[in-house]
Formats: C-alpha cells, sequence, structure tokens
C-alpha cells in the first residue's frame, strides 16, 4: 500500500508540473527566451539606442540596458551599449589605472643553478613571552630542495652569508642567487662575497613577491606545517631558539625526501646528479641575458633622458630613494606623454616657481596620460558605433548598389521549379523573397511589378506549363504576404 501511494503522489507532482506548460484549452504556453536575440549592431539599432539615452538625465549602464531590452527589444551586452555611447559623446571614457608590466620568472632547468634567499618571521612563546626570530632560508630553484638556513635577530648580510657558506659547503657554489632588494641582500659585504665565488646576483624588483615566488611558497608551507611554536616552561632565549632549530632542521629533511610537480626524483636525490660545465655555463649567460632585458628597450633609455635633463635644467634636489622612484614609475608611461608633460611643465613653473618640484611633474604628467587614453578608447568606440559614420558608410554602400532586376528574379525562380535539390531550392525561394521585397518598395503600383514578372515568366518556353503555375504561385505568395 505504501509503494501504490508512493507512486500516486509521485504520478500527480509529475502531472501538476506537466499541466503547467499549457493553458485551459491544453494549448503550449510559449516560454519566452532571449537566447540567440543578440544580432549585429545596425544604424537604426544605434539611432533608438541614441533616442532613448537622450531622454534620460543619468544614465547607469546595467538599468539602461535592462530597458532597452524590455522597452525596445534590443539585445545589446553593457559594454557594447557603452561603447555606442562614448563613441556619440554621451559618456565620458574612463580608462583604467596603469600598472607595471606582469614579472616573466626564471626557469631553470639544472639543479643549483639559481638558489633562492628571502628571509621571514618566526614567533616562539614560552609562559607567555614572545620571542621573535629572522629565519633566513636558501631553496633550489629547480629542484625546490631546502638546501640551507639561519637563525637571528634580524636579517642582516652576515646571516645571508651564513646560509650561501652552508649552502657551498653541502652543495657546492651555485651559478646565480635570486631575492629582494632589501639592504640585507644588495650589501657590499653580499656583492663582495658573490664577486670573490663567481656567483650572478639577481635581485627581483621592490614590492614584487612573484619575483621571488620559490622562497614565499617554501615560507608558506614551512609555516602552515610547523604551526604555532609555545613552549610551556620558564625557560632563556637561548631554548627558545634551539627549539626553532629542531623544527626547521625537521621539516627541511623531511621536506627534502618529498617529490614535486608529480616527479619520481627527490629534491635531494635531484642535487645529487652532474651536471656539465657546459650546462653551467648555458645556465649563466641565460641569467645574464635576463639581466640585460630588465635594464629595457632604447624607448625606455629615452624616458629616463627626459627625467634626468628635466632634474639637472630645473635643479631639483632630491634624495636617492626619491630619484630611484621616479625612474622605476616613468617607465610605465608613454614617451609621447613625457614630452608634453616637459611643455606643460615649463608653463606652470614660470608662472609659479613654488610648483617646481618632481611631485608637480608626475601629477601633470598622469593627467596627460589618463587623457591619451581615454582619447584612444573614444577613437576606438568612434570607428566602430559612430552614428554619423556608420550612417555615411550606409548610404554610401546603397549608392553603389544596384538595382534588382526582373530577369535576377525569374533566373533564380527557375532554379526553384527545376532543381531537384532541396538546399538549392531553399536558398533560391529565400533570394527570390528578398529581391522581391526590394523591388515592392520601388514600386508605387503593385499591378506594373506583378505584369512584368508574369510576361518575363511566360516568355520562358523551356518550362512546361505545371512549371510556369508552380513559380507563379510562388511569386504571387510573396507579392501578397
Amino acid at each position: 500500500m505504501r509503494e501504490i501511494a508512493w507512486v500516486l503522489s509521485v504520478s500527480t507532482s509529475t502531472l501538476s508540473g506537466w499541466h503547467q506548460g499549457f493553458d485551459e484549452n491544453m494549448k503550449p504556453l510559449k516560454i519566452p527566451d532571449n537566447r540567440g536575440k543578440a544580432s549585429k549592431v545596425t544604424v537604426e539599432m544605434i539611432r533608438r539606442v541614441l533616442e532613448s539615452a537622450k531622454k534620460k538625465k543619468r544614465i547607469r549602464l546595467k538599468q539602461f540596458t535592462t530597458e532597452l531590452k524590455q522597452e525596445e527589444d534590443i539585445y545589446l551586452s553593457k559594454k557594447t551599449v557603452k561603447e555606442i555611447l562614448i563613441a556619440n559623446d554621451l559618456l565620458v571614457p574612463q580608462s583604467r589605472k596603469r600598472r607595471p608590466k606582469f614579472y616573466k620568472s626564471l626557469c631553470q632547468k639544472i639543479p643549483n643553478s639559481l638558489l633562492s634567499l628571502d628571509g621571514s618571521e618566526f614567533t616562539v612563546w614560552i609562559d607567555h613571552m614572545s620571542f621573535k626570530f629572522n629565519v633566513e632560508l636558501g631553496v633550489d630553484v629547480k629542484s625546490f630542495a631546502h638546501t640551507a638556513f639561519s637563525i637571528a635577530d634580524t636579517e642582516t648580510s652576515k646571516e645571508v652569508i651564513r646560509v650561501l657558506e652552508s649552502h657551498r659547503k653541502k652543495w657546492g657554489v651555485p651559478i646565480g642567487i635570486v631575492c629582494d632588494s632589501g639592504s640585507a641582500n644588495l650589501s657590499d659585504d653580499i656583492r663582495d662575497y658573490i664577486e670573490a665565488q663567481g656567483i650572478e646576483l639577481v635581485p627581483v624588483g621592490p614590492g614584487n613577491p612573484k619575483g621571488n615566488g620559490t622562497d614565499e611558497g617554501a615560507f608558506s608551507q614551512m609555516k602552515k606545517a610547523i604551526g604555532r611554536i609555545q613552549v610551556d616552561m620558564s625557560s632563556p632565549k637561548a631554548l627558545a631558539k634551539s627549539v626553532l632549530n629542531a623544527l626547521i632542521s625537521l621539516y627541511v629533511h623531511m621536506r627534502n625526501r618529498l617529490c614535486l610537480h608529480n616527479s619520481n626524483v627527490m629534491p635531494k636525490e635531484k642535487m645529487k646528479m652532474p651536471v656539465s660545465e657546459e650546462q653551467r655555463h648555458v645556465e649563466r649567460q641565460g641569467l645574464k641575458e635576463h639581466q640585460k632585458s630588465k635594464a629595457g628597450g632604447d624607448e625606455d633609455q629615452l624616458k629616463l633622458d627626459h627625467l634626468h635633463w628635466v632634474i639637472e635644467n630645473y635643479g631639483l634636489d632630491m634624495e636617492a630613494s626619491e630619484l630611484k622612484r621616479a625612474e622605476y614609475s616613468i617607465k610605465s608611461y608613454d614617451l609621447l606623454a613625457v614630452g608634453e608633460t616637459e611643455k606643460v611643465f615649463l608653463k606652470a613653473v614660470n608662472r609659479k616657481p613654488g610648483r617646481c618640484n618632481l611631485s608637480y611633474f608626475f601629477g601633470i604628467l598622469k593627467n596627460i596620460q589618463k587623457q591619451h587614453d581615454e582619447g584612444a578608447i573614444k577613437q576606438y568606440c568612434q570607428q566602430r558605433y559612430s552614428y554619423q559614420r556608420m550612417l555615411d558608410l550606409q548610404r554610401k554602400q546603397d549608392a553603389e548598389k544596384q538595382p534588382v532586376a526582373i530577369d535576377h528574379i525569374i533566373s533564380m525562380l527557375e532554379s526553384v521549379v527545376t532543381k531537384k535539390s532541396r538546399f538549392v531550392k531553399e536558398l533560391a525561394i529565400r533570394r527570390v523573397r528578398e529581391w522581391i521585397q526590394e523591388l515592392m518598395e520601388s514600386y508605387t503600383y503593385m499591378g506594373s511589378l506583378k505584369k512584368k514578372l508574369s510576361d518575363a515568366l511566360g516568355k520562358l518556353n523551356h518550362l512546361s506549363l505545371e512549371q510556369k503555375q508552380e513559380g507563379w504561385k510562388l511569386l504571387d505568395q510573396f507579392l501578397n504576404p
């Protein structure tokens, strides 16, 4: 009985849901579907969009696009509507904030080629007391092997050298090291050490953690594995350091036994693979070429020349860090914008000498670059959706378009009644319909058009009477829709 009741309930619910697709006369209800409504943007469509936009005091793109669909039956994306409004001066183009180029990572082919160096802060809690240490870690970029580390109070060049020495004693001298642009990594002691060892220095740009992603990922995994370090007993600071040292040693020992990227070779074993001097030479040349590519091309050098000319000509006094930031920032702007900024800056300084500083120069440069970007956006939109341009283009096409002749229609109609291919017949019928509709727009009295078509059809002596009747029936259907 339970099974019967369950079947009845399921059947009732199914019929109820099925009945919702019909009216009371059991005729299927038409469900509106917007798929496939989008079409090519025409002159008439642009005209209707502009007329609707001019009625609005304030245009909100998302709401306006929805109203076009509901009220005007125009199915366009928000992006297309925005470009139409920009092209016809009803919306101001806005450019996104310019950002530096994406950092291209260094891909290594052999182990012990490039060593990633970085430091991170670790905290050890002992009886509600916290002790902070800096852990300097060396990771091989190719194999992801954790080769050496050092623990100290702060990140110093001494700790960096200690990590490099530990790595060198165990694995040999690497070809290059990648590190951030911190003072500890780029100090004179470090430079003297790597120069003496014949190591290539590859510093990443400031504010670019992706450039040294190997060590960043290593520290992320390490902190996730170790977690919070807390010892519930009173002890000196040395105990905290020894605990941290033991934990990191354990992590490095275990991590070097885990394969990376679905490889069957452990990082520790990969570091022991023999590498020829020729391979090391190729990798060294690759690092040098990478350093040259970061220096920038001729255009970047021209931008720097403009910047240095402004500084020397106006006698601007600044710190080394300020100059470094200015040299880094100006490469993100166009050379044309930099040249225009010099002229505007000269006029501004002549009017008010207090404006003679680098901050004011870059403020002008930012505004001019924004004008160039927005002008490029507007030019792009006008080339695609300018109403006047598309109207002129359509008039030109209409003027060059040849009028449809009666003979063309009769010739195509002959294919309809003589060909057996269904595809050819459908194509010919569609073309006859289009041509007749075009001819009907140029005739005021339809009787004269019918007579011309009837006479032309009657002259086809090679067609049978049945074929002529079939052809005229089709013509009469298009002439009297």
